[in-house]
Parts: C-alpha cells; structure tokens; sequence
C-alpha cells in the first residue's frame, strides 16, 4: 500500500511540473476542456486537430506517378493521401524525418490509421514500410515510413512486415531533384525482395512519408509485383499534388 502511495504522489507530482501539452501549440491538454482522452494520448488538443489541413475524402487517391509513361509495368498503382503538405503536417514531417521527433510521426500515423478507408473489398495481406539504406537507419536511428505504417497495422489488423524489401544500395534524398525523371533514375534498381520472403499472391499497402513524383514508391512496387504480389496500394501521409 505504501509503495501504491508514493507512486501516486510521484506520478502527480510529475503531472504538475510536467504536464501533457499539445505539441502543437503548447497548451497544457486537460480532457473535457480543450481535448478528450484520445487527443490527450495524441498529445493535440481539439484546437489544433481541427486545424490539421485534412484532405477531403473524394481529394485522397492519385495515380501514384505523376508523369505515367507508356510501358508502365505497374500502370494502374494508386497512392491514398490523408493531409496537403502544409503546416504543421510539413514541420511535424520534416521532425519525424530530420530530427528524431517519432512523437509528430506517431500523431500522423495513428490519424493515418482512424481515417484510412475500412469498406474497401481488398483483404490486405501485409503493411509493408518502404526501407532506409543500412547508411541512413544507422544516421537515422528508425525508419520514418515504419513509424507512419503502425496506425494502419492496428485499425485494419494487418500485420507489420518491415523486413520484406530491402535497400539494395544507397540513394541520394529524392528532395535533391526537382526533375521527376532524376528521381526516377536516383531509385532505379534500389529495391530487392528479400529472399526468405514469398509475397506471392499478397494484397499490400505499400507505405512512404511523402509522396511527390512517386518514383521512389512505384520502384518498390515494381519489385513487389515481380515477385508475385497480387495487389498493391501506396499510403502516405501527405503529397505536394492537387
């Protein structure tokens, strides 16, 4: 009982000098005033979640390339977009992806998760996140598109597979090139299905940060389908088009 006590006091205590607040805008969060009991495990308050630039439900699906070319081996792959790319979704990103900051990336994914559509008639087989090189995990410490994948695994029940495609080499940021047949270029032949994995038949979504040209997602589908995948849809969190 004693013990019980002194964590209860400690735990108070830690409450007063360190209170949740919106990582946001800072206000402390306080449930039935400016949050409820999910937003506070968010750590956002009402406030600032309604401000958060959501896209419409019929604004959410673009052909994952944004420049399609004949000869496409994957000519019908589509990405699902929760946010534009504006603040504080770009700064919650950049974060996640420059700074360490999985708290930002874990408010994205688990939003992901709540919003991503459950009456579509695929049954997915794997949450797939696409892989840093060994270089940038070591730099980074995590993968961000891990991080953002972890909200669909638990809303749909589908399992995380991190480990299913590999960086076979090191790539420049694709931020680097404006030019989207750079970007192409930068990804080409960067992925491999790893060999104790057989995808084949699999109903895959396919999960990156941001997506922009789509060259670094539809290379890692591309892999995907040669290896027998059955069906494949990109998830981001965010992308640049309209």
């Amino acid at each position: 009982m004693e013990n019980a006590s002194v964590r209860s006091l400690l735990g108070t205590t830690l409450r007063f000098f360190f209170p949740n607040v919106c990582m946001i805008c800072g206000k402390v969060l306080s449930p039935g005033h400016n949050c409820s009991e999910k937003t506070k495990e968010l750590q956002i308050c009402n406030s600032c979640l309604a401000k958060l630039p959501v896209r419409r439900s019929s604004e959410r699906w673009f052909p994952c390339l944004s420049d399609p070319y004949e000869g496409d081996p994957v000519p019908d792959l589509f990405a699902w977009a929760l946010f534009h790319y504006e603040m504080p979704v770009t700064s919650i990103l950049k974060n996640l992806k420059f700074r360490s900051g999985r708290y930002g990336g874990e408010l994205i994914s688990e939003l992901m998760g709540m919003e991503f559509p459950q009456n579509l008639t695929v049954k997915w087989d794997a949450v797939v996140p696409v892989p840093l090189s060994e270089k940038r995990m070591e730099t980074r410490g995590f993968n961000q598109a891990e991080v953002l994948a972890q909200g669909l695994c638990r809303y749909l029940n589908v399992p995380l597979c991190n480990n299913v495609i590999r960086r076979t080499r090191h790539t420049h940021q694709q931020s680097r090139f404006t030019d989207p047949a750079e970007r192409e270029k930068n990804v080409k032949g960067a992925f491999a299905v790893e060999k104790e994995w057989d995808v084949t038949g699999w109903n895959i979504l396919l999960v990156d940060d941001i997506l922009t040209t789509g060259s670094t997602l539809h290379e890692a589908a591309r892999i995907l389908k040669e290896s027998g995948a059955a069906e494949i849809l990109c998830v981001v969190s965010s992308t640049h088009r309209t």
